[in-house]
């Protein structure tokens, strides 16, 4: 990363929001052992706006539960400490950034909606190879573009300029970035997420999913972000700001060991679900 230049950048940015109180505390419960489903209920039922998001999920086609659940402790019970956690965060991102971006030829509805793509993406593919995160890697391929909103929402003139350069030289956005920042995208994200204190791995998807090669440990996690990125936009699954066909990492395809004659079965449950999901688009209301 070149700090020099990120320094530059993000000394301009002011006023950059934070998680919700809320949030910080539900990630440091779910980490704590101790922790029981009545505690993590009444941390979230403090914020009502994010209670009936999270119990809105739970209750939509998305998850396909038998019975209505009415109360956060129900929710816990069946689905679980870190699927819960994921959509308290999950809401939280959205409601921070919501639906109206500043530059009007980003549209910011098509930007989420590339990343529910792209995070439907990581779910189907975190079983089909049985990473044992699923539910880790859709809020991962969620947040992966964050800085893309950030440099929109905060530096406007400077994302202007960025896709002036995408459709002028026909390049990538993450070039453009480049040229217009001296950063990209990528390393903004990673200081966001880092200045939010999220989880290592989530960091590292933001961090590393066009250079996948450099992700360490986390590895497999950013490999699933990376490949389900490109399904994304190859399928137009949204629209995340590129007009050119991404370059899919070899090591990441051979580590995942997906048969190539089972990517087109993939793709449709990938559509299938991302149609389930939409109900995620609406947390920003």
């Amino acid at each position: 990363m070149n700090s020099k230049n990120l320094l530059a950048v993000v000394n301009r940015i002011q006023n950059l929001p934070t998680l919700p109180e809320v949030v910080e505390k539900v990630l440091a419960l779910v980490d704590d052992p101790e922790t029981s489903t009545a505690n993590l209920a009444k941390i979230i039922s403090n914020d009502q706006a994010l209670m009936s998001k999270v119990l809105k999920v739970v209750n939509s086609a998305y998850y396909g539960l038998p019975r209505k659940i009415s109360t956060l402790t129900q929710a816990t019970v069946i689905l679980g400490f870190n699927t819960i956690k994921n959509l308290v965060l999950t809401a939280s991102v959205f409601s921070t950034f919501g639906s109206d971006g500043v530059q009007k030829r980003f549209s910011r509805a098509d930007f989420w909606a590339h990343s529910l793509g792209c995070a439907t993406g990581c779910k189907i593919l975190s079983k089909r190879i049985r990473f044992g995160l699923p539910e880790e890697a859709f809020v991962a391929g969620l947040i992966h573009d964050m800085g893309k909103v950030v440099i929109d929402q905060f530096l406007p003139q400077d994302f202007g300029a960025i896709l002036d350069l995408v459709d002028s030289e026909k390049i990538r956005i993450i070039d453009a970035e480049k040229k217009v920042l001296g950063v990209d995208h990528t390393q903004i994200g990673q200081w966001l997420a880092e200045k939010w204190n999220l989880p290592p791995h989530l960091v590292a998807a933001i961090a590393y999913h066009h250079a996948p090669q450099f992700a360490g440990e986390n590895k497999k996690i950013v490999a699933i972000v990376h490949l389900s990125d490109a399904i994304a936009r190859l399928e137009h699954l949204g629209y995340g700001g590129d007009h050119q066909a991404p370059i899919i990492d070899s090591k990441s395809w051979e580590m995942l060991s997906i048969p190539e004659d089972e990517l087109g079965e993939i793709i449709c449950e990938i559509r299938e679900e991302f149609d389930k999901s939409k109900v995620f688009l609406a947390l920003d209301k």
